[in-house]
């Protein structure tokens, strides 16, 4: 922890110094003057309105994803044609920029539904990915044993294959927090979102506040660590849940 701060305390001194040297407040501001508007936003009603919206989305695109790309994962790795006929799909998927969804969704859908679905193509594939890899790694020996008590499929899936690929799935949740919410926000500067985060950003590029966008910058750097840091919290309550 004493390493995390004095890194910190260092970038804010290179920060200052920075600064200093070029004296202008359109291309690098000072830190204080940004700390001073990060706190002034705390008394702000727009402040928590855009961070409101921008995490509706993000929470309602990355549940539709994982359980989407989790569902199709265990698909493909119990079934060999399906994953086939998928792979080549998801694998197209994965591979298409963020900006080439938000030009054709756009042009397909009204702004709020595109930024749901653009959040959900950039997900739904990691989550396909991580399951199905987990499932095809299950231990053979494991799998023959599966298989010779004819259970019914929702009770494998229940009492057998989540908790085998558990650690592939909570491993694409803490890789997809951080992401859903950097993608989000992107993609509300890009369609000019109504409200959010990438509404905020837009408008103080448009008025040249570089103090407002270093400072909306810094609030997201927080929002991702707490995302992460509560994705652990989670990942952890779940697995000490089920050594229990």
């Amino acid at each position: 922890m004493k390493r995390k701060l004095t890194t910190v305390f260092i970038l804010l001194i290179l920060w200052q110094m920075a600064s200093w040297m070029i004296q202008k407040e359109v291309i690098l501001p000072f830190p204080g003057d940004v700390l001073m508007r990060m706190g002034s936003y705390l008394f702000d009603k727009p402040f928590y309105i855009a961070i409101f919206y921008t995490m509706i989305r993000i929470l309602i695109s990355f549940v539709v994803a994982m359980l989407v790309g989790i569902t199709l994962g265990i698909f493909s790795g119990l079934y060999s044609s399906f994953r086939q006929y998928l792979q080549p799909i998801m694998t197209l998927l994965q591979t298409i920029p963020q900006i080439g969804y938000m030009l054709i969704l756009l042009v397909w859908v009204d702004s709020d539904l595109s930024l749901l679905l653009i959040i959900f193509f950039m997900l739904m594939p990691i989550f396909y990915f991580n399951t199905m890899h987990g499932m095809m790694h299950i231990d053979s020996d494991l799998q023959d044993i599966i298989t010779l008590y004819h259970h019914p499929l929702y009770y494998n899936l229940r009492y057998a294959y989540l908790p085998l690929i558990k650690g592939y799935i909570l491993s694409a949740v803490e890789t997809c927090l951080p992401l859903s919410f950097k993608v989000g926000v992107m993609a509300e500067v890009f369609v000019s979102a109504q409200h959010g985060i990438g509404k905020q950003l837009y408008l103080a590029r448009v008025q040249i506040d570089m103090i407002g966008i270093f400072a909306w910058i810094l609030w997201m750097v927080i929002i991702v660590w707490m995302l992460t840091k509560f994705s652990t919290l989670i990942m952890g309550w779940i697995q000490n849940k089920n050594k229990k």
